[in-house]
């Protein structure tokens, strides 16, 4: 089945890895959180993105953004209980996070035993932290955020998280050619988590840096194997261009009434390169 989702999406490369506030996920790890209203409806979206670290000390980023839209696709991990691949065009541009309403000023994190405050950036209508001094926090943390609120924009309000797990890649032995890649990693036994595997490459196998990937949305079980029969770029990119990318990622989300949601979404990635 994956083998032929494969082949045909291989024309196909609108699709590339995007936060995942934006839902870029595959369809069906997103749903309609409410269906489109004649009114606009309100949605508040937090995001804790982390990347490497150890189960003691988990280097990560937040940011929180308003915004209103008629509908908007929601992310949940939980819905992720089947594994979907497709080729896809790999960008390394870097977008970042716009917000639209302001919701007091100021949104307070807390984790531990520890609370990072969050200061509204006005050219960018979003709360964030300083992304060149990230916070860390511990695998079994789990993350309170509280927003302040602003009359007539977004109600005061609260929501929790389990915060991501570092995920960690087990060793990666090319395949013959015609034979899968095995991939594998530390799986949880937690059924709200998901994983994003994006294997990179150069294609043309000319080409000096990775600009294609096979990206697969995929439960989190520890193991996933991609068919031979998709490998055939991938095996002839030149080394230096190869690489692989998984993500465990989890969510929750609150309806604060029935034109108001809180969305949560905690991410932790572990890159490493193919030869």
């Amino acid at each position: 089945m994956m083998s032929q989702l494969l082949t045909r999406a291989r024309r196909s490369h609108g699709l590339r890895l995007a936060p995942l506030l934006t839902c870029a996920l595959l369809v069906s790890a997103c749903g309609e959180l409410t269906q489109a209203n004649p009114t606009l409806n309100r949605y508040g979206a937090i995001n804790i993105a982390a990347q490497g670290g150890t189960n003691a000390s988990v280097p990560a980023n937040a940011t929180v953004i308003f915004f209103e839209a008629f509908t908007a696709a929601v992310p949940n991990s939980a819905l992720q209980r089947t594994d979907e691949c497709r080729f896809a065009a790999f960008d390394t541009t870097v977008t970042l996070t716009r917000g639209a309403n302001k919701a007091g000023d100021n949104v307070n994190l807390a984790f531990g035993t520890q609370s990072v405050v969050l200061p509204y950036q006005a050219s960018l209508l979003r709360y964030a932290n300083p992304f060149d001094s990230p916070f860390t926090y511990a695998s079994g943390d789990a993350a309170v955020v509280n927003i302040p609120g602003a009359a007539g924009v977004y109600p005061a309000s609260s929501i929790s998280v389990l915060l991501a797990e570092p995920i960690v890649p087990g060793a990666i032995a090319l395949p013959a050619a015609g034979a899968p890649l095995v991939v594998t990693w530390n799986a949880t036994t937690d059924a709200t988590t998901a994983v994003i595997l994006s294997l990179r490459y150069a294609n043309p196998a000319s080409g000096t840096f990775g600009n294609e990937q096979i990206f697969c949305a995929l439960a989190d079980d520890g193991r996933h194997e991609l068919p031979g029969n998709a490998l055939g770029p991938f095996l002839a990119a030149p080394g230096g261009t190869r690489s692989l990318r998984l993500t465990r990622w989890r969510t929750r989300e609150a309806l604060l009434d029935p034109s108001t949601v809180l969305h949560i979404a905690t991410s932790v990635d572990s890159t490493i390169r193919i030869p």
